[in-house]
């Protein structure tokens, strides 16, 4: 769990993978979909005086040699005034390489970046990381 990151206010950001049978795995195969689920919340205050969209996207960095990229689309929710969000990122089948040889590793850091986009298109101040979980495809 991550917190998110305001100028005012406070909020936190949950991170769990699913495999293609939606249990959360850190090993997945490289010929399957995997799931990147994602819930937040924020306070009252902020959930009042925020406007516009939620951005969340996630990205590989492969241990050793191979990827480093985004995985699946940006996922797009638009603040409603609650307090509670959740989004998924679908990462397609055959993404990521299948029974790398070393040097490569198959072994990928996983971060989520969560981004509030205002109302007039400009990205702002409040984001939050989570690092994590380490995958394995393959």
């Amino acid at each position: 769990m991550a917190q998110i990151q305001f100028p005012s206010g406070s909020g936190t950001l949950d991170v769990t993978v699913l495999d293609n049978n939606g249990a959360p795995a850190s090993v997945l195969e490289a010929n399957a979909d995997f799931r990147i689920d994602a819930q937040w919340s924020i306070d009252a205050n902020s959930a009042t005086a925020l406007g516009g969209q939620w951005e969340l996207s996630a990205y590989v960095e492969s241990i050793g040699r191979g990827p480093e990229q985004q995985v699946g689309p940006t996922a797009v929710v638009l603040l409603n005034g609650g307090l509670n969000y959740s989004a998924s990122i679908t990462v397609p089948a055959g993404t990521l390489p299948d029974d790398p040889q070393p040097p490569n590793s198959g072994v990928y850091k996983l971060v989520t970046v969560l981004l509030l986009r205002g109302p007039f298109g400009s990205i702002t101040d409040v984001a939050a990381f989570v690092e994590g979980p380490m995958v394995r495809i393959g």
